[in-house]
């Protein structure tokens, strides 16, 4: 069992003088605790996507694929549309380059080689997707703050503040609501500066990842600020996804 969970519950019996942890403690176990959740060799995940416009506007539902590898040392996502044909061409693959980071190129056509650096902030399949997000980054940066519990979905949740160590970063602090037992984020709000609400992602149905309670969104719905929707369905996935020496060639590395 991974130190991070064993603090974790630790967490949940905090009324026990044996488990008593100071906030900023707290928060940085759970924050560990998040990242290690993260973690899998390969996975495949694929899904349902309705965008609904600020206007209602409902622009033509998609099917796409997100192919991940995370790992301490390797953190690569390849996001692919597979329908309608409109999006069939568009593919985006991103890598945490380590120095915090995310590099992101997208497929300009479907030509070998013809890929084109692409913001990891900007909008992909012109959804609420961004690579930035995926990656959760918030959970490495070094100022974590518990601000009490709260309660989504019928379920307990811990308030924990992500603040950047960078004034000039794009995201300059982030909410999240997380489930300590299922180790996931029920609900991630994510702040420019000023404390202005970029936009808000929200977990509205689970499934269970394993025997040992974990969970994993089944679907989900992410919130711009212009009050654009984006809701996601997982409709079939392989936690068992092997990655081969291609599957990231669009990032430059050969190696699985």
């Amino acid at each position: 069992m991974r130190i991070a969970t064993l603090t974790a519950a630790c967490l949940l019996l905090s009324a026990s003088a044996g488990c008593a942890a100071e906030p900023a403690t707290a928060a940085s176990a759970l924050a560990e605790m998040m990242k290690q959740a993260q973690y899998s060799d390969g996975f495949e995940a694929r899904m349902n996507v309705l965008i609904t416009q600020s206007n209602g506007a409902h622009p033509a539902p998609f099917k796409l694929a997100v192919i991940g590898q995370f790992s301490p040392g390797k953190r690569r996502l390849l996001l692919r549309g597979l329908s309608p044909d409109s999006v069939r061409k568009q593919v985006y693959a991103a890598e945490d380059s380590g120095d915090g980071r995310i590099r992101a190129v997208e497929l300009r056509a479907r030509t070998a080689g013809d890929y084109a650096d692409f913001s990891p902030y900007l909008k992909m399949f012109n959804s609420g997707l961004l690579a930035w997000d995926m990656f959760s980054q918030w959970w490495s940066w070094s100022k974590q703050t518990q601000e009490g519990m709260a309660r989504l979905n019928g379920r307990e949740c811990a308030l924990i503040h992500s603040w950047a160590e960078d004034k000039n970063s794009v995201v300059q602090e982030v909410e999240s609501c997380v489930d300590q037992q299922a180790k996931l984020a029920l609900r991630t709000r994510i702040f420019g500066s000023r404390h202005t609400l970029q936009r808000t992602t929200e977990v509205t149905k689970f499934s269970r990842k394993d025997d040992a309670g974990a969970l994993m969104a089944k679907k989900l719905s992410i919130t711009d600020a212009d009050n654009t929707r984006t809701e996601i369905e997982v409709y079939a996935g392989d936690e068992e996804y092997q990655i081969s020496t291609e599957t990231f060639s669009m990032l430059g590395s050969q190696t699985p």
